[in-house]
């Protein structure tokens, strides 16, 4: 029966089984600590519902759009020590493709945020945005209502915005020139040399090849 439904119609079918995740994992400690739907829970329910309707989904699109570094200063006894978070917000678009016909599918964008103190933000991010790709485009009851609570894992903090980083500089056409007559003097071809060709060579690229072709020794020497 799934072979013959359009995409809408397993979407729907696969919504009306899916009610309800519960919130098994346990953020944070103490006082702070609170209850949330994690992201194996989800995917538990919602993996077997996929496979029965014949639906596969994925994120087929990531852009960051922002990225920062938090900072908190404290102090205590006179001194002062400065607490460094790194933020990302990323947007994801998940996609939803009806297995027995591929080129029917349904795009979900969401977004995700991720803030950790060493190299974890762009995973907490991601998981985030594929977390409530799932839950929304299948109407998942958790529980939670973000109006309810204000996000707190920021409070106290000043942002630095992080500058993307930049494309690497490529070589002119007069040091393009050079550097043919280098290997042309050592008795090579470019494409001897540089099998894939020298139009897309760094500058740092560029230097490192002049060193190694000053030290070989002519192919006829």
């Amino acid at each position: 029966m799934a072979e013959t439904m359009n995409i809408y119609k397993r979407m729907l079918a696969a919504t009306s089984e899916i009610s309800r995740v519960a919130k098994n994992l346990n953020v944070g400690f103490g006082k702070s600590s609170y209850k949330a739907v994690g992201e194996a829970d989800v995917l538990a329910a919602v993996k077997p519902i996929e496979e029965k309707y014949g639906i596969y989904s994925y994120p087929v699109e990531r852009q960051i759009i922002e990225s920062g570094v938090l900072e908190s200063v404290s102090e205590y006894n006179g001194e002062k020590t400065t607490k460094k978070q790194f933020q990302m917000r990323v947007s994801t678009v998940y996609r939803f493709v009806n297995v027995d016909c591929p080129a029917e599918f349904i795009d979900i964008t969401t977004y995700g945020d991720g803030v950790d103190s060493q190299d974890k933000a762009p995973g907490k991010a991601m998981t985030y945005a594929d977390k409530y790709a799932l839950l929304k485009a299948y109407k998942i009851m958790t529980g939670d209502d973000p109006d309810q609570n204000a996000s707190g894992e920021t409070k106290g903090y000043s942002r630095k915005q992080v500058d993307a980083p930049k494309e690497p500089e490529l070589i002119s056409d007069k040091d393009k020139e050079i550097l043919r007559k280098t290997v042309e003097d050592k008795g090579y071809t470019v494409e001897q040399i540089f099998p894939k060709g020298i139009d897309g060579l760094t500058a740092e690229q560029y230097a490192k090849a002049m060193t190694q072709l000053k030290g070989m020794k002519p192919k006829n020497g």
